[in-house]
């Protein structure tokens, strides 16, 4: 594997190889990208010239292959201040993992705006004026015409250094979560463009595999999408509605079914034959989505049941830039704070319309979308109120008051309250374990934890990696064994993820954080602190 480390400031590109060592020990994607942010130094600002961020993909990802074509970025969180990280399906992994580049480290800052040409194995610094002020979608048509390629780029969220900006790729895939964007803004990078000259590899054995084995199984996504899950969540009394004052809501108008009355077309990731990306259209707006996230963040968590408003909102949000899981709440959050007296804004549950003028405020930071720019824990500061987060990421739709797993997740999660570090919310719905008791949460939270830290060093997608359902552990070393020769035991690669775990954890303690906190109001009813503490306590053991 080749690194590229580009210095913004100075322009001085430097490719080297990875060592032997480290592919092995740390496969690829999120493990190595992890080690190399160690490098930065302890406690600096995240806008600011020290901090880095870093693309990678593994060793899967030159494959054309369902679930391959995906990737990460590991970055210190402008939202957090910690361990910021997030992954990104659609067409550019592929097209990164056949440059001959497999990790792009961005160091300084530049003077101006830039965009990176990645081709033949080295990279190109170019203009970015003429961009600078569009949206994302704007953006990727105009590099794609001009560049060819494959784009990923900031919106004015990113440029605005909204802290919860991300980087969008063909219209509707993201790197989401924890601000991305804003650090490629404070760059001064607006997109970067991945040109590959390799030849994608395929392995037919292991496609048919997947179609009997896994693929065969994701026939609701296939149908749905990600919304399918709604209806479980709410009969579940987990999701969270009503910025956090209740656990269900009314999701006739939202829900899967409802959406297929702006139904268009099924997408798919470069080679994937599950195509769970669905496109919606408003006489407004047409968007990849709203995933159930978004249907959750800007639907049920703001008293919410206009699907119109939802879909044009999460188009607004993906053109701008930003995070519908932090946005949404940072909304509902607003709300609460408008409610209780405390800012100067007239706001509350239901006002569908409203939250579609915010977007477009907090990108621009304009009013009260200055504050709502923040984050909840930057709101949260400047109000005095305590907001919902963990170690300041917003939550997404899945209330820990009534599924245990996810509460102990939240909490021990790198980038603060994820659903995807574990997936723990899927064995708890099944019935794997019984969602409303400790019992046996710390074993399942940290087996899966260690699971995806290797499933995000392959780089390699979750719908096919899914509990119960998905590839488990001789799965991915038979894939591994595919992709690079070598032959990994269930066990080693127990202790890589384990070890990959560890080395995200390395960083955030020594930026000051610890995991185990939780909001106040996740114990109101449901979970009791003691059950926490106990999960908490098993768990710690089995991390030692």
């Amino acid at each position: 594997m080749n690194l590229a480390r580009v210095d913004l400031s100075s322009r001085d590109v430097r490719i080297s190889r990875i060592s032997e060592r480290d592919e092995r020990e740390l496969i690829g994607g999120k493990g190595i990208a992890t080690k190399l942010l160690l490098g930065i130094p302890p406690k600096i600002d995240p806008l600011s010239p020290e901090n880095a961020i870093i693309f990678a993909v593994g060793p899967v990802n030159s494959f054309r292959l369902s679930g391959a074509s995906r990737m990460t970025a590991v970055f210190k969180s402008p939202l957090t201040g910690g361990y910021g990280e997030s992954q990104c399906g659609g067409f550019a992994p592929h097209e990164m993992a056949l440059t001959g580049i497999h990790l792009l480290m961005l160091e300084g800052r530049s003077e101006r705006p830039v965009y990176l040409v990645v081709e033949n194995g080295g990279i190109e610094i170019k203009s970015a004026e003429h961009l600078w002020g569009l949206d994302a979608f704007e953006t990727e048509e105009a590099l794609r015409r001009d560049e060819g390629g494959e784009v990923i780029a900031i919106g004015q969220a990113g440029e605005n250094l909204v802290r919860f900006a991300c980087i969008t790729h063909r219209r509707g895939r993201q790197f989401g979560r924890a601000g991305g964007g804003a650090v490629l803004g404070s760059k001064r990078v607006k997109a970067i463009v991945f040109k590959g000259d390799g030849k994608s590899r395929v392995d037919t054995e292991f496609e048919e595999f997947l179609d009997m084995q896994v693929i065969s199984k994701l026939s609701a996504l296939q149908e749905y999408g990600t919304p399918n899950i709604m209806w479980l969540v709410n009969r579940s009394k987990s999701l969270p509605s009503y910025y956090w004052e209740e656990s269900e809501f009314d999701i006739e108008g939202i829900d899967a079914e409802a959406m297929l009355r702006y139904f268009v077309r099924r997408n798919a990731c470069f080679g994937c034959r599950v195509a769970c990306g669905r496109i919606s259209r408003t006489e407004q707006a047409e968007v990849e989505g709203p995933e159930y996230e978004t249907l959750y963040s800007f639907g049920s968590l703001l008293g919410n049941s206009d699907l119109k408003s939802i879909i044009e909102a999460n188009e607004l949000a993906d053109r701008l830039g930003m995070d519908t899981i932090s946005l949404g709440n940072a909304i509902g959050f607003a709300i609460e704070l408008s409610r209780l007296g405390k800012i100067n804004e007239n706001l509350d549950f239901g006002e569908s319309q409203k939250y579609v003028e915010l977007v477009r405020k907090v990108a621009f930071r304009e009013g009260i979308g200055d504050m709502l720019a923040e984050g909840v824990a930057g709101m949260e500061k400047l109000t005095g109120v305590e907001g919902v987060h963990v170690n300041g990421l917003e939550p997404p739709a899945y209330d820990p008051r009534g599924i245990f797993g996810v509460a102990l997740a939240y909490a021990t999660s790198p980038r603060g309250a994820c659903h995807m570090r574990s997936c723990a919310y899927r064995p708890n719905l099944a019935g794997q374990l019984n969602r409303l008791s400790p019992e046996g949460q710390a074993r399942l939270v940290k087996e899966l934890e260690d699971f995806y830290a290797v499933v995000d060093s392959l780089v390699y997608c979750r719908f096919l990696t899914l509990p119960q359902i998905g590839m488990g552990w001789e799965d991915v070393a038979r894939l591994l064994e595919i992709a690079t020769g070598r032959r990994y035991e269930v066990e080693q690669l127990k202790r890589i993820g384990h070890r990959i775990h560890s080395l995200a954890w390395e960083f955030n303690r020594r930026e000051g954080i610890e995991y185990g906190k939780m909001p106040s109001r996740f114990f109101e009813y449901g979970l009791s602190r003691e059950d926490f503490e106990r999960m908490l306590g098993e768990y710690r053991k089995l991390r030692e």
